[in-house]
């Protein structure tokens, strides 16, 4: 897509949908290794699905040819962004299906409505997993779109960038509970929930926002 003539406006709406949804699904499948999670298949299809349609929905509209064409730095930043915001969209499912099973179980009724959930040491260790790699993926995102703006002499400290930072911030939290004070349990499941809903405003709702606009 890099590569092609004219060049694939990556940084556009609907191609960052398209990004997210595929990248749900492949890094739900490199997770399975480690985790049994088959009860979280259907949420990962739900998520990819609606991402699939909003990209569709989105070229439908002409949401492709909205954003000027950028070149390699562009290209890098969507990508290592994209990923990184799929991966943590696992975290953030990982983080709900952990509160939701162990609400359940604190309550004696048995699993959740809907389909059976993975045991807590599964969900616990694909969130912490995910939001691990997440986290590297949303820093070079964040560094990449520092250089992109550098390299087209624009701000690097306004609008999307400034909120993807913003979000890079909040992230240090859940982050630290992990992977410094090596905590687990409800705690850093709440974090990565919490954070992920900030993640999704930034980069999602302000290019929303920025489209309709």
């Amino acid at each position: 897509m890099h590569l092609a003539v004219p060049p694939v406006p990556l940084e556009s709406v609907p191609a960052a949908f398209s990004l997210i949804g595929w990248c749900a699904a492949v890094g739900y499948l490199l997770a399975l290794p480690f985790a049994r999670l088959g009860g979280i298949g259907a949420w990962i299809g739900l998520v990819a699905a609606a991402f699939t349609l909003l990209a569709e929905i989105g070229l439908q509209l002409g949401g492709a040819g909205d954003t000027p064409r950028g070149g390699l730095w562009s290209h890098a930043h969507v990508l290592l962004s994209t990923g990184g915001f799929a991966v943590l969209t696992l975290s953030s499912l990982a983080g709900l299906g952990y509160l939701a099973k162990e609400r359940a179980l604190k309550r004696k009724s048995g699993a959740p409505r809907g389909p059976e959930l993975p045991p807590l040491e599964s969900l616990d260790r694909v969130e912490h997993l995910t939001l691990s790699l997440g986290f590297v993926l949303l820093t070079l995102g964040v560094v990449t779109g520092f250089v992109w703006g550098l390299d087209r002499q624009a701000s690097p400290w306004t609008g999307h960038a400034l909120f993807l930072l913003a979000s890079w911030a909040v992230y240090l939290v859940p982050v630290g509970l992990r992977l410094v004070r090596h905590q687990h349990g409800p705690a850093p499941a709440r974090g990565v929930v919490v954070c992920f809903a900030v993640l999704a405003f930034s980069y999602i709702g302000v290019r929303v926002l920025g489209a309709i606009a």
